[in-house]
């Protein structure tokens, strides 16, 4: 019975985590890893004290994970340009220029246009 309660503390944490605003990256990974912290903590701490250490680790993890994944998108564009995909053998396809470098379909996508990478969702311009 003495678990049910941290359960319920975690349950609600998981769950207004996931309905909350956050829409950066940033914001997500605290969101997300101050949830998962708080169900992991009230479970190896057995009470709500390891909860809350559980849920503060977390977050702080899940923002710098965030932040940094905020940085590697960032990290395409150079101001206002665009990296450049690179023609490919199959006419009408390009290479990205982002990992995992996927081949994109710009049949109908004049030269010079911004096209998105579905795969890595980032975007580059038509050669």
């Amino acid at each position: 019975m003495r678990n049910l309660p941290i359960a319920v503390i975690a349950g609600t944490a998981l769950v207004t985590m996931s309905f909350s605003g956050c829409e950066t990256p940033t914001g997500q990974g605290a969101g997300f890893g101050a949830a998962t912290g708080a169900i992991l903590g009230g479970i190896a701490g057995n009470n709500v004290r390891g909860a809350a250490i559980g849920a503060g680790a977390g977050a702080l993890a899940g923002a710098v994970i965030g932040h940094l994944a905020a940085e590697d998108r960032r990290a395409g564009y150079v101001g206002y340009e665009y990296r450049v995909a690179s023609p490919s053998r199959h006419y009408g396809y390009v290479v990205s220029p982002y990992r995992p470098f996927a081949l994109v379909d710009v049949r109908g996508i004049r030269s010079g246009a911004r096209v998105m990478d579905p795969v890595s969702e980032r975007v580059f311009i038509n050669p």
